[in-house]
């Protein structure tokens, strides 16, 4: 009832003083990460921000909002009602989190927080120690499977795309599943390095930055990267329906008037689609991914989403390795 309340109030604000909305924006906006910087929504957003800047005429500060699922960021911008704040996130933060978390959220997430645009896709590197003599996916997973008989994998936190990702790989090699989480992606690497770990999957970004501190098998992307040229697809190591897209989306508060909305969605667009800002998406071989309406992404999170719930029991219930 007070979202629906504060969604209307924003409407009647916007419908009574256009000429607010229409001179967004004045004063310097401030993008929400949920990752410290460094990852790939942190690298997406100094993208978009520097891009943004130069189409807005305004400065564009990338602020990080770390911890809990992602919550802390969300909540930072839920209720702003001027479009000065909005967040950056992630299939992980604004696709799986609402899922897989939504009883840690003490807010109505779906009411609450609008999709604008998506920004990037990333695809994701699986990798393991740099020592292991595995040539391969297929080689790897024999080893463990005449072994312990068990994948151990890393990720930031319960509930993401790489939790998915790797209990469909362990259903495909007949191996038991258990997941350390780490604060970070060189936390997960050095959990790797010392064996904590048997495998991790990062996105190409991260990856990108660390070559040579782990061994590369697979790129969960359609075709080969010009970062990784000896390293084969997913489908080319013989698991072609395993491999999650890392997107980066743009978000505001429900309650934001639609004209700003519509403003950042043009805005966001037409910055990532910069020349300069594609060059340096493409450095790291992830790719521009932009949405044709925010309604148009908030139907595609929504398709996503019952995905989740479809599979949150099992990932929920993984065994933990300390």
């Amino acid at each position: 009832m007070i979202a629906t309340t504060l969604a209307a109030l924003a409407l009647v604000c916007a419908a009574l003083n256009p000429a607010a909305a229409a001179d967004y924006p004045e004063r310097p906006i401030t993008l929400i990460i949920p990752f410290p910087p460094g990852g790939s929504t942190g690298f997406t957003a100094k993208v978009l921000a520097d891009a943004l800047e130069a189409g807005l005429k305004q400065p564009v500060k990338v602020e990080p909002k770390t911890g809990n699922f992602g919550i802390n960021a969300i909540s930072e911008i839920v209720g702003k009602t001027d479009g000065y704040t909005v967040m950056v996130g992630s299939i992980i933060t604004n696709s799986m989190t609402p899922v897989m978390h939504r009883d840690k959220i003490s807010f109505d997430y779906d009411r609450e927080i609008v999709p604008i645009t998506k920004l990037a896709a990333f695809p994701s590197v699986l990798m393991t120690q740099p020592g292991n003599p595995a040539g391969s996916v297929k080689d790897a997973l024999a080893a463990l499977k005449s072994g312990s008989g068990q994948l151990r994998f890393g990720t930031d936190f319960p509930g993401t795309y790489v939790d998915v990702d790797f209990v469909m790989l362990g259903k495909a090699a007949g191996l038991k599943v258990s997941i350390r989480s780490a604060n970070g992606a060189l936390a997960i690497l050095s959990d790797l390095t010392d064996g904590k770990i048997d495998m991790a999957m990062l996105n190409v970004a991260t990856a990108s930055a660390n070559i040579g501190k782990y061994k590369p098998l697979a790129v969960t992307s359609a075709t080969r990267l010009s970062n990784f040229p000896d390293v084969p697809t997913m489908a080319e190591a013989g698991f072609p329906q395993i491999g999650t897209s890392n997107w980066q989306g743009l978000f505001a508060a429900r309650a934001t008037p639609p004209e700003i909305v519509r403003t950042l969605h043009r805005a966001a667009v037409e910055a990532m689609n910069t020349a300069k800002a594609r060059e340096e998406i493409g450095k790291v071989n992830a790719a521009v991914v932009t949405s044709d309406s925010p309604d148009k992404l908030a139907a595609e999170i929504a398709a996503e989403m019952a995905q989740w719930r479809a599979v949150a029991p099992e990932v929920m219930a993984l065994p933990k390795e300390n």
